[in-house]
């Protein structure tokens, strides 16, 4: 025998299970630091009176938690809410029964010496608006010559103001092109809604 040290060799299930380790480690010090900046984002969204004074991620994943419900319930409040302001404006501007008759007039023409004729319109909310083309195209149609029109934005409601000139002011049914007017305006508001 010869003197020397002796080597020892290790099965080489012993290396696996030391790579393996190893593997096992880095993937857990990955998944750590992942959650790390998934919290900070997570904690970045909430509002600051929340966290304030709160370092551990379980009291901000909790309040984050609370936050949302908060958020949905708010939001289901906003829905309920919104669902019944349209459903006002809708009431408001076409009458309980929403038919033709129980319209609410938008429209009003006033005549003035000289065949001019002023229609003022109030349009209602600017989102259920109708196209102000619409009533252009329908006073040339019965032979008015739009000379002015301006529109105005108040409170979220739109009005118009046109000016037109007739030919003849004593042959113009005023009564009857206002009620074309204010058709022509609960119908295209009507589908848009």
């Amino acid at each position: 025998m010869s003197r020397g040290k002796k080597h020892i060799t290790l099965p080489p299930s012993d290396n696996n299970d030391d790579e393996k380790k190893i593997i096992r480690r880095e993937t857990e010090r990955k998944r750590r630091q992942q959650m790390t900046i998934l919290c900070e984002s997570l904690r970045s969204l909430l509002p600051f009176e929340l966290i304030k004074g709160k370092r551990s991620a379980s009291d901000h994943i909790g309040d984050a938690a609370s936050y949302i419900k908060y958020l949905e319930e708010k939001n289901q409040e906003l829905q309920i809410k919104r669902d019944n302001l349209k459903q006002e404006a809708n009431q408001s501007l076409f009458g309980e029964s929403s038919s033709h008759s129980n319209m609410v007039k938008c429209v009003s023409i006033s005549p003035f010496p000289g065949g001019i004729i002023e229609i003022s319109v109030d349009s209602g909310l600017e989102e259920s608006s109708f196209p102000l083309s619409l009533l252009l195209e329908i006073l040339m149609q019965e032979g008015c010559k739009v000379v002015s029109c301006v529109s105005t934005q108040v409170n979220g409601r739109l009005y118009h103001s046109i000016k037109a000139e007739v030919n003849n002011l004593e042959s113009l049914d005023i009564a009857g092109l206002e009620q074309k007017l204010n058709g022509a305006i609960f119908w295209s508001i009507k589908d848009l809604l």
